[in-house]
């Protein structure tokens, strides 16, 4: 049976895992009661537990059930139930396709519920293309469970052995013709307690050879609603009796509130104000009220800002404040080969070169929005985010909850690209709700998404290289100050050498982007690779051609050379 999971490929770096989360709330003089009155718990998840929650990952266990799997509807319909998520990538077509491959029916059969903690099999956060080689997987071989299971109930009910009944298209056929439809088998009383049994471990998936289904082009299953535009995102999202929030920011990073009055805010008809430490927000019956109440609040706000540290001066401060320890960073790593600083004194030729890479915003055409609705003890929270299970533990956390008495559903998003990880947005409409008892729809402005998510790391990268009197890498020296050492090992073959990368104090919020270093140092060393066949007088192709073993790369180089005519 095969079964993948992220623990076995893991993104090479997901900075924001080690963020904070954004708020902690005071809790209220009630809540303060029971805490006191129940005595006070404190509770520590074993390491794995802690990981696979931070990572967003899925709960280790031997096996799955199907039903924890699937939904098998009285009519036949089959649901498809996974923590992934759809932010534009198609992972909701994928799913369904390999759900139908090893079940041997019609992609409109299948539906897929995606990402409600609540419902759905924690198979991890929808992060570093994982969602091809590790839940394709997982669902193919539920699947193929799935086909196997039924097959043998259909067998039992027609009384015939399980080899003589073959299922294609939602229909069991026996040999000598008679029929079972999955929609009569669904109705049986003991069809349910079979399905929570676990899955069977000796399956035999679909060869590639023989797919009907995957691999081939089928039409997005949501695709009439989103033309007809009812397709709902989660701004989209409407409760009965819904309200809307906005939230008072300050003038600058990492900003204290000093005083503020909120007076002339709370004055407003139909506005309630929320006032939690630094957290301020406004709640009113539509986004403009809430709005001018929070621009109201905004004239009397006092803030403490720190001093921030301007453009012109940020590749500097990166360098400066290099591995400095507590900024959530991986530690430093250098890796150092041959006599380096020997190498670059003898070299004929070299270059000192520096490469800058700005902060990058996201930009998803959907910016952050929530709806958090509490009933009772419960929160309901529909949020854009690409780590349902993350959300969830960052909002029993923020609120001193435990994590089942709070359910996160994630509606298909409008774009991530690595910068929905982080549930800042829940936790806000979230606060207005609890405030306000009564669902709050909270949507960020572009202005916001531009000001207060995180962005891509900034970085500062240094290269020194040199070459001999036969124009021949000798001498590699590149660190990279911030934004990651993921690709900063050089493919070329150079003799002496290091690469190094160095955690700095960012000033702004930074986390995952897609590629995030991979990109930046790749740009930063192909820069200096054309730079130094220039300085060698060399073809910048023959000259990389020279440097690299035999292998995959060089192999890659060549073909796009030949498909491109470069000579």
């Amino acid at each position: 049976m095969i079964r993948e999971t992220e623990r076995e490929f893991p993104e090479v770096e997901r900075y924001e895992l080690d963020e904070p989360v954004v708020y902690r709330f005071q809790p209220s003089r009630r809540d303060f009661v029971k805490i006191l009155g129940a005595g006070m718990v404190i509770a520590v998840s074993s390491s794995r537990v802690a990981n696979a929650q931070r990572r967003g990952g899925r709960n280790e266990r031997s096996s799955e059930t199907i039903a924890e799997r699937f939904h098998i509807a009285k009519d036949g319909m089959i649901t498809v139930l996974t923590s992934k998520v759809e932010v534009g990538q198609g992972s909701r077509t994928q799913l369904t396709q390999a759900a139908a491959e090893e079940l041997h029916i019609p992609v409109d059969r299948i539906q897929v519920l995606m990402a409600d903690t609540h419902l759905c099999p924690d198979d991890g956060g929808t992060a570093g293309s994982r969602t091809t080689p590790s839940t394709v997987p997982r669902v193919r071989n539920a699947a193929a469970a799935a086909h196997q299971l039924l097959r043998k109930l259909a067998a039992d009910k027609l009384a015939v052995g399980v080899n003589a009944v073959s299922f294609e298209n939602g229909k069991f056929t026996t040999l000598e013709g008679r029929t079972l439809t999955l929609a009569e088998l669904a109705s049986d009383e003991d069809f349910i307690s079979q399905l929570e049994k676990p899955q069977e471990e000796d399956l035999t998936l679909t060869a590639v050879t023989n797919w009907q289904v995957l691999g081939t082009s089928v039409a997005k299953p949501t695709s009439r609603e989103i033309v007809t535009g009812v397709h709902e995102y989660p701004s989209d999202i409407r409760r009965d009796g819904m309200l809307y929030g906005k939230i008072l920011r300050p003038t600058g990073d990492n900003g204290t509130l000093i005083k503020i009055d909120l007076e002339a805010a709370s004055q407003m008809p139909g506005v309630t104000v929320v006032r939690d430490g630094d957290f301020v927000g406004c709640v009113a019956a539509t986004s403009w009220q809430a709005k001018q109440a929070v621009e109201a609040l905004q004239q009397t706000a006092d803030w403490d800002i720190p001093k921030q540290v301007h453009s012109d001066e940020l590749f500097e401060h990166l360098r400066s404040s290099a591995n400095r320890e507590g900024n959530g960073w991986p530690r430093p790593r250098s890796d150092e080969w041959g006599d380096r600083e020997q190498a670059k004194s003898r070299a004929a030729k070299s270059i000192r070169n520096e490469y800058r890479i700005p902060y990058i915003a996201h930009a998803p055409m959907e910016p952050r929005a929530a709806v958090a609705e509490w009933e009772n003890a419960q929160l309901t929270v529909w949020t854009g985010s690409q780590q349902p299970s993350r959300v969830q533990s960052q909002l029993a956390e923020a609120f001193g909850i435990s994590r089942e008495n709070v359910r996160v559903i994630i509606p298909d998003t409008g774009g991530g690209f690595g910068g929905k990880h982080s549930g800042e947005a829940a936790i806000e409409a979230a606060r207005l709700a609890k405030a306000a008892g009564k669902p709050v729809s909270l949507r960020w402005t572009r202005e916001e998404e531009f000001d207060w998510a995180y962005f891509r790391p900034a970085g500062l990268i240094e290269i020194e290289a040199g070459l001999d009197e036969n124009g021949k890498l000798l001498a590699w020296d590149m660190s990279n100050y911030n934004s990651g050492g993921s690709a900063l090992e050089t493919p070329y073959q150079v003799p002496h050498g290091r690469t190094r990368f160095l955690a700095s104090e960012s000033p702004r919020r930074q986390g995952s982007y897609r590629a995030l270093a991979s990109t930046a140092n790749t740009f930063a060393r192909e820069c200096a690779m054309d730079e130094l066949a220039a300085l060698a007088g060399a073809n910048p192709l023959q000259f990389r051609l020279d440097a690299l073993p035999a292998g995959r790369l060089k192999d890659v180089l060549v073909a796009a050379a030949r498909r491109f005519d470069w000579e």
